[in-house]
């Protein structure tokens, strides 16, 4: 894959650096409009059974470690871009900020209680969630939580302007609900609880799935 694939995490990256400012004004709220993301938080902490260490892959402003700061012994905020991983250490200081692709993250096998992946995953290629998957599956402690969050859709979509910025293109994969759950059984996940809802009238205008689930 070359870095003028727009899923290579060269597009990704350099896309959510230019906007990342955009971005934190256009969504970095947006937690406390969400009632269903807080419970789906709430939800993953409680079964998780309290303690730990808490990930946000791929946390942008870092809303979610924002939002589990004071629970978890200590809150890791990781992103593939600097520029708004910096956004999240202003906003969020007391989180553990992490530059990294969610397909190497830089974390001991089982270092961690509950991961959290809202809207992260669908910026790997369609071939590359299995491994992505079985990534965060290495980090979670035995009985470990993951909560995540994805665009339900067929194909993939080409991004050509991002809130506003033009000059790089990057992509997003679109999942059937049966072929996310697959993938997550197949990396060592048994879903727990399954919700939808759909977007903002500021969001991209798909129906969301999130899943609650344990590693088996």
């Amino acid at each position: 894959m070359t870095e003028h694939d727009p899923f290579s995490a060269g597009a990704v990256r350099a896309a959510y650096d230019a906007a990342a400012a955009d971005y934190v004004r256009e969504f970095g709220d947006d937690l406390a409009a969400l009632p269903l993301d807080r419970a789906m938080l709430d939800a993953g902490w409680d079964a998780a059974g309290g303690g730990g260490w808490a990930l946000e892959a791929g946390c942008g402003p870092a809303p979610a470690a924002d939002y589990l700061a004071g629970r978890a012994d200590r809150v890791v905020g990781l992103d593939l871009s600097a520029t708004m991983l910096a956004t999240a250490r202003r906003r969020v200081p007391h989180v553990r900020p992490v530059h990294a692709d969610l397909r190497r993250v830089p974390l001991r096998d089982r270092s961690c209680s509950l991961v959290v992946a809202y809207y992260t995953l669908q910026h790997v290629p369609r071939t590359d969630l299995a491994p992505a998957l079985a990534e965060l599956r290495r980090v979670l402690a035995a009985g470990g939580v993951l909560v995540a969050a994805t665009h339900l859709g067929e194909g993939d979509v080409v991004v050509e302007e991002f809130l506003g910025h033009v000059d790089h293109p990057f992509a997003g994969a679109l999942h059937g609900r049966d072929e996310f759950v697959r993938a997550l059984d197949a990396a060592g996940f048994r879903v727990e609880e399954e919700q939808t809802r759909g977007p903002l009238p500021h969001e991209y205008a798909s129906q969301r799935l999130y899943v609650l689930c344990r590693a088996a």
